[in-house]
């Protein structure tokens, strides 16, 4: 028998055929690996990061060695069995709220929002969840699961014949009335920060866009002023001057768009693209895309890399304007 179910039934009724679907809290795949689990750091020497290419779309639930839930906080990179590790950034639904929509997150980088796209998740009777995860459009991201904490029965003032469950702070009680889930404290007035609010584990954090910093408060953000303040905010080299100070990129590279961090230049051709980076910032590396076959090629200055859209396991994503 196939490991996963169908989620569409069909009733013949006279002459017609119907589709009915099926409620997802009955009908999803389980997803019970152990290095899917926040709290599996990924080491290469046992073998290479792992990618949800697998998940397309239909429904699942955690369960097993993989977790109760997804976190719904920032899972630093390099966990959950890959580099890239995905997250829900929001708090779970109840079961009255049905099917909710919400975004999720893969970290790397430093940054805990890198990549995003958004599933479905559901409450269900008996306290789970599912989620209808959509397939992440590069490698190597993997949608972490989590063991939350069963929290301790305490009584509140007078108690006759009932206890009930208290959380630790930053935690709240979930519907099975036992599971203690992360607070999102993003979720109320942006945690009180003035620009990006990361929830953690228990706590959150404010963050700033590129070139400003946070004020003394940690939540709000001022422009930074000059090279001596966190390096102005440059990727590379900083450079001053009577009228402020610009970012300035090693050669071979070129300055993005947000005029302070330095990114390899990408020619993109119509039916190709192409990169070149000098030697010397590859040093003895060798360089390669996902897909291990498509490689760097060396001329003794750069290293370029030449690869047609249609193959390489490149995704063409076509925006009007």
């Amino acid at each position: 028998m196939p490991p996963f179910l169908l989620l569409t039934c069909l009733f013949i009724t006279g002459t017609s055929v119907s589709p009915v679907a099926l409620d997802p809290c009955s009908a999803y795949i389980s997803l019970n690996e152990p290095w899917r689990n926040t709290d599996h750091q990924l080491d290469e020497s046992q073998g290479p990061p792992l990618c949800d290419n697998h998940v397309n779309g239909e429904w699942y639930h955690f369960t097993g060695m993989a977790g109760d839930a997804m976190p719904t906080f920032c899972i630093p990179e390099n966990h959950c069995g890959t580099h890239a590790p995905v997250w829900l950034n929001g708090s779970h639904p109840l079961e009255g709220d049905g099917i909710v929509q919400r975004q999720a997150c893969a970290s790397f980088n430093g940054n805990c929002c890198l990549w995003n796209t958004t599933v479905e998740v559901k409450a269900c009777p008996g306290g789970y969840y599912v989620y209808r995860l959509t397939k992440p459009s590069v490698c190597f991201h993997v949608y972490c699961g989590h063991f939350y904490d069963i929290c301790d029965e305490d009584c509140h003032g007078s108690c006759s014949d009932t206890s009930e469950c208290t959380c630790a702070p930053g935690t709240v009680l979930g519907p099975d009335r036992q599971t203690c889930f992360d607070e999102n404290e993003c979720e109320q007035n942006n945690g009180g920060c003035s620009e990006i609010c990361v929830n953690l584990k228990n706590s959150y954090r404010c963050e700033c866009g590129v070139g400003r910093v946070l004020r003394s408060d940690g939540k709000t953000c001022e422009d930074i002023e000059g090279c001596h303040n966190n390096n102005g905010g440059c990727s590379h080299s900083c450079l001053g001057s009577e009228k402020g100070y610009q970012c300035e990129c090693p050669r071979g590279l070129v300055l993005s768009e947000d005029n302070h961090t330095c990114q390899v230049p990408v020619l993109c051709k119509s039916n190709a693209i192409e990169v070149n980076i000098p030697r010397e910032l590859v040093g003895g590396l060798e360089l390669f895309l996902t897909n291990t076959s498509c490689r760097g090629v060396s001329n003794g200055t750069h290293v370029n890399i030449l690869f047609s859209l249609k193959t390489c396991g490149t995704v063409v994503d076509l925006r009007f304007r």
